[in-house]
């Protein structure tokens, strides 16, 4: 649960020093790192250790487990049209959840 609940906490703190536009109506792979960020004002954990929430402009984001056979912690953040991974080993940014898996396995410790 630390990992997840600072895999959120390190988005909003990292994201945040990339700022130099305002809150888009979308996020997009594309806007995402380059946009200000919304504040989160909610999020809940579910049974599966999976979280959700809202920002305060309603955004909804999403930060789900990506279950492999390797038992590694890998999650995915989601925000609109915009995605992106958090693990041990940083942020990932990949296409799909086999390359972000991928790219962890090549990442040094």
């Amino acid at each position: 649960m630390k990992f997840m609940t600072f895999g959120i906490l390190t988005l909003f703190l990292i994201s945040t020093q990339f700022v130099s536009a305002a809150i888009p109506a979308i996020y997009t792979n594309d806007n995402i790192w380059s946009s200000e960020q919304d504040k989160p004002v909610t999020f809940e954990q579910d049974v599966w250790g999976n979280f959700s929430g809202q920002t305060a402009t309603g955004k909804i984001f999403y930060q789900s487990n990506i279950e492999n056979s390797l038992s590694i912690r890998l999650q995915r953040f989601t925000i609109d049209e915009a995605f992106f991974y958090i693990s041990d080993k940083g942020i990932i940014i990949a296409p799909t959840d086999t390359v972000a898996l991928s790219i962890y396995l090549t990442r040094a410790s």
